[in-house]
């Protein structure tokens, strides 16, 4: 049996709530990345998308591995690689953050949640970002965001009791009938991200003001956080 961490737009190990919690639980636990067929066939997809993600997976995984907790990176719909993964070790709860997407996400989170409701698998979701679920007026939602940005961030853990899983090498955007995009990435991962997070702060923002409001300046004036922020390698909050 297994506490399953589903990594999404989440691919870092500081500020992770789901992470901390897999700790505290102290059952067997692992982390999944799924690359979602729905993901590749939608509008929004790009060969850039794929590749900065894989390139942040794999010192994620590296740094996951070296505390103790595998993760597994697998292909095919979410609910279908939680069938074969319920088959393979049981799951004893769900573990996430929240994520607010195009409408594919919407229905895969409904269909993870009746599949988690048919197994009696425990499904826990943290909220990451501003967007506030559920609310019936926009009313105090300034306060509601304050509050969430304000809120401790939970320590890292030192380690987890990691599952016993085989792993196979993370797939290449070739395995994946993907092509390399014809465009350079920015640096992924988790350190990048913090790299480029103090690169602004401590020197290219000084100009900020009025970076942003030209092409020819905004390029090195802004924060370069965009990739970073969309796959989550450093947190909002952070």
């Amino acid at each position: 049996m297994a506490v399953v961490v589903w990594l999404k737009r989440d691919l870092r190990m500081a500020d992770h709530a789901p992470l901390a919690a897999a700790a505290a639980a102290g059952e067997p636990a692992l982390a999944l990345y799924v690359i979602e067929p729905a993901w590749l066939d939608s509008p929004e997809f790009d060969a850039q998308h794929l590749a900065f993600a894989l390139q942040s997976l794999a010192p994620l995984r590296r740094g996951l591995a070296a505390r103790g907790l595998p993760l597994l990176v697998r292909t095919g719909p979410m609910v279908d690689v939680l069938q074969a993964l319920q088959r393979e070790l049981g799951i004893t709860q769900l573990l996430s953050h929240e994520e607010t997407g195009p409408g594919w996400t919407w229905d895969r989170g409904r269909a993870v949640a009746a599949w988690c409701r048919a197994q009696g698998v425990a499904w826990q979701e943290w909220p990451q970002t501003g967007v506030v679920r559920r609310l019936k007026s926009r009313s105090g939602w300034a306060a509601r965001w304050q509050r969430r940005m304000d809120a401790t961030i939970p320590p890292t853990p030192p380690g987890w009791r990691g599952a016993a899983v085989d792993m196979a090498d993370l797939p290449t955007l070739a395995d994946l009938g993907v092509h390399t995009p014809p465009r350079p990435l920015p640096p992924a991962g988790e350190s990048a991200a913090q790299a480029v997070l103090l690169g602004f702060l401590h020197e290219r923002g000084g100009d900020y003001r009025r970076a942003l409001s030209s092409p020819l300046t905004a390029e090195q004036g802004c924060s370069r956080l965009s990739a970073h922020l969309a796959f989550g390698t450093v947190s909002l909050r952070q």
